[in-house]
């Protein structure tokens, strides 16, 4: 009965640790994250101007992207509440808090900045506009965009608009430059059908690291979301879509969401 008793004793302390130090999949929400950076840098401005609650409530009605739901208190909540996988000083670096970001801080800007240092932006497509701390901008093709990486090191973010088919086509067929992606944005961007249902697999854009790539989708007014391609038998996930919802008519307009788009890609792993 003793031997039992230990052995039970053994298999319970082996299980509960086991428990602890499996590897968990992150707890943070991309999409939350960049929302509340968003609702964070326009409140910080509005604070300045003397505004009130009610005053930047409706400006996060006007200037946040509709899909992603917001948290218990709302985007004008305060952003400390999402944790610690959502903040911004653990994320990113330490001088990055909520507080120093919405204020525009410029030890919190430089932070943001050397996270993104190694980082190329690459635009196809129309309407690019530019993204602040990340180097690059519009360029004609899938081409030109892996021209832009002017080293091994360097990580590369695509952005898409307009139709993506052809740029989504060459990537496909592209698994070297797949390994060097930080992250594909898609802004209001459309994709052929039989593109989607036939050629877009995790398994056809697996990278030979085994990481998976965000897809980050800003959306047109009543454009559907973006299906994620199922993962298979292997369990490899290379393509992770994340929507950051419906688009604002004067989206181009608002430098916050340029700046939260790079604070999220920042805050990425």
């Amino acid at each position: 009965m003793t031997d039992e008793l230990l052995w039970s004793a053994f298999v319970a302390l082996f299980l509960g640790a086991l428990f602890f130090a499996w590897p968990r999949p992150p707890r943070w929400s991309p999409a939350l994250f960049h929302h509340a950076v968003l609702a964070n840098l326009h409140g910080g401005e509005l604070e300045k101007a003397n505004a009130t609650l009610d005053d930047w409530k409706a400006r996060c009605e006007a200037v946040i992207p509709r899909g992603p739901r917001p948290p218990a208190a709302g985007w004008t909540g305060d952003p400390a509440l999402l944790g610690p996988d959502h903040d911004p000083s653990v994320r990113i670096g330490a001088a990055c808090t909520w507080l120093a970001l919405g204020e525009g801080e410029e030890k919190a800007l430089a932070t943001v900045s050397r996270r993104l240092a190694d980082v190329r932006l690459a635009w196809i497509g129309p309407g690019a506009v530019t993204v602040p701390h990340v180097e690059g901008g519009a360029v004609a093709s899938l081409e030109a965009a892996a021209a832009s990486l002017g080293a091994r090191h360097h990580r590369l973010v695509l952005v898409l608009s307009g139709d993506a088919t052809a740029a989504l086509t060459a990537l496909r067929e592209a698994p070297g430059l797949r390994d060097q992606l930080r992250a594909v944005v898609l802004v209001e961007a459309t994709i052929d059908p039989d593109f989607l249902a036939t050629r877009l697999s995790q398994e056809a854009f697996d990278t030979e690291l085994a990481q998976s790539i965000p897809w980050f989708v800003y959306r047109s007014a009543g454009q559907p979301e973006l299906a994620e391609p199922p993962i298979p038998a292997s369990g490899r996930r290379a393509i992770a879509v994340h929507d950051l919802g419906e688009l604002p008519p004067a989206w181009q307009e608002d430098p916050h969401l340029r700046r939260a788009l790079a604070t999220l890609l920042a805050a990425l792993a």
